[in-house]
């Protein structure tokens, strides 16, 4: 049915029925993608600016996202740049703060690392910044030179991903009961095809329309993908709108770049055998504990790492994160994958711990790897009334490796960032923008335009932060990264000393300056790179 309305934009979904129907006088969304991201952008959309808000997931109802899966069984740390999102919904923030564990920044956690050899008995924890200094070999200087400042900045909750996608659910829920502002719908198995503007009013998707399309889904972002079709093939978009080539990602690669990683499924309040006199250790979920190996090589080094969590009758998940080379990714049989483990950790009673099925299960996952650096320029379109439009949010935008603890949080403030351009603020301040003074009622292409002008850069200085953060923190053991993260930790202590020596006229090293939830990454960054700039005439001048 072809509706002369307004120009919009057409998102073909694979459905098993296509229905037409009139553009509703309520405005219309669209989010692709129900991650943590998509959810969030949901929520804003119908509660601070009324759309009536269509959420897609690509997954199949059975494989629903707030269940827990072994193959997303990674953890979240909401630090306070993810918070800015949360506290905008009392119910959301304070669901999270009950189901966390919360935790106080890096220098403040504690950490239980528990030695190889079962001869020697097991350390009390110790604060993380202790453990970290004495890993690095360092003499305490880099813990000695961090500012007071920088040692415990915030307040981070960790939580698991399914947890954190259920309680958000649970707030559209509860959004929908309250009644105020638009409605969220929610369907599973959607999969996006295409994104194109037709000459119909408003922006429908088979059975559904909308003015606004949020992409949300996920680094193989498809609504990004075809956002980088030459506009001969796709036509309508403003002139003014990023190019195409905008929409092609920008890669760089990291140390932490292609690790692979996959989960080993260890049992709540499990227990670690302890010197022989000493009662063993049970675990408790809202610790952190490194057991390492008696394996020191390139290509067999391991150490099991558990993060927090709130629930100590849980499934307790250790992400194993080694090379591509690593000998366990050569072992596909359950049994061989036992004894390796048993003969790299003596000290843990793996035989009395471990499911046979659960070995088999680990053996044959191939688990995924960690992505390169990566953004796109291009973080929206409008068509050329201004009535609609695509904007990205999320690892649509950008995607890194996990070192820099900033994934989930970048992504919701993505979401504040894209609030703030749709209510006419400047995305960076909360304030209003100028635009909006000169013009009382902006269009949504206008405020787009505002969102991939301001928040362009500071994705780009956070691509930079996750390349040169702390890209050694998983000891990768080759030869040569051992020598370059020698050379990394060296780097950090420099900064931090030259931060203490000079009262903090050197900004210290962009990895603590990110923990500082008053700068921007863009603030960060350019701290970081005064540093580099002293250090570049001291080496010149002596």
């Amino acid at each position: 049915m072809n509706i002369p309305t307004r120009s919009a934009i057409f998102l073909s979904l694979l459905f098993h029925r296509t229905v037409l129907s009139l553009q509703p006088p309520a405005p219309r969304a669209i989010v692709v993608g129900a991650g943590p991201v998509g959810i969030a952008a949901s929520l804003v959309l119908a509660s601070r600016h009324g759309y009536d808000v269509t959420l897609l997931e690509s997954s199949p109802e059975t494989s629903i996202q707030t269940k827990y899966d072994p193959t997303k069984a990674f953890l979240y740390n909401v630090n306070a740049r993810g918070q800015t999102l949360t506290k905008m919904f009392p119910n959301l923030h304070d669901k999270l703060v009950k189901r966390s564990v919360e935790s106080k920044g890096f220098a403040d956690a504690t950490i239980t690392v528990v030695p190889a050899d079962p001869n020697l008995p097991i350390p009390k924890s110790s604060k993380l910044e202790k453990s970290f200094e004495m890993r690095n070999n360092e003499n305490n200087e880099a813990g000695n030179a961090m500012p007071k400042s920088e040692k415990a900045v915030g307040v981070g909750y960790w939580i698991p991903r399914h947890e954190m996608v259920g309680l958000m659910v649970e707030c559209i829920d509860e959004h929908n009961e309250k009644g105020e502002g638009g409605k969220i719908s929610f369907y599973t198995g959607k999969e996006c095809t295409s994104v194109s503007p037709r000459d119909v009013g408003g922006v429908f998707v088979e059975v559904y329309q909308a003015d606004l399309v949020v992409g949300a889904d996920g680094m193989n972002s498809k609504v990004r993908e075809c956002l980088s079709h030459p506009r001969s093939a796709v036509g309508g978009w403003s002139l003014d709108c990023p190019k195409p080539n905008y929409f092609k990602l920008k890669k760089w690669r990291s140390p932490a770049s292609f690790l692979r990683i996959k989960v080993l499924q260890l049992p709540p309040q499990f227990e670690i055998p302890d010197a022989e006199g000493n009662p063993p250790l049970i675990t408790n979920s809202e610790n952190i504990y490194a057991i390492r190996s008696i394996y020191k090589g390139p290509r067999n080094y391991l150490s099991l790492g558990l993060l927090p969590m709130k629930n100590n009758t849980a499934v307790r998940a250790t992400n194993i994160v080694t090379r591509p080379d690593h000998e366990v990714w050569k072992l596909k049989d359950g049994n061989a994958i036992q004894t390796w483990f048993e003969k790299a950790f003596p000290r843990m009673n793996f035989n009395g711990m471990i499911s046979n099925e659960e070995w088999d299960r680990f053996a044959r996952a191939e688990g995924t790897r960690f992505p390169h650096c990566q953004y796109s320029r291009g973080m929206a379109v409008w068509d050329e009334n201004g009535d609609s439009g695509v904007a990205l949010v999320g690892d649509a935008i950008h995607a890194f490796p996990p070192d820099i603890g900033q994934g989930v949080n970048a992504g919701l403030m993505d979401v504040v960032c894209l609030d703030r351009a749709l209510s006419g603020l400047d995305t960076v301040t909360g304030k209003e923008a100028k635009s909006a003074k000169e013009n009382d009622k902006p269009s949504l292409g206008k405020n787009l335009a505002r969102y991939q002008k301001q928040h362009s850069p500071e994705i780009a200085s956070l691509i930079r932060l996750a390349r040169f953060g702390a890209p050694y923190q998983y000891r990768q053991p080759h030869r040569a990264d051992r020598i370059l993260r020698t050379l990394w930790t060296l780097n950090v202590a420099m900064r931090l000393i030259l931060n203490k020596i000079t009262f903090n006229l050197v900004p210290p090293t962009c990895i603590i300056l990110s923990q500082r939830p008053e700068l921007t990454f863009r603030q960060v960054m350019r701290k970081a790179d005064l540093t580099t700039l002293f250090l570049k005439v001291v080496v010149f001048v002596f």
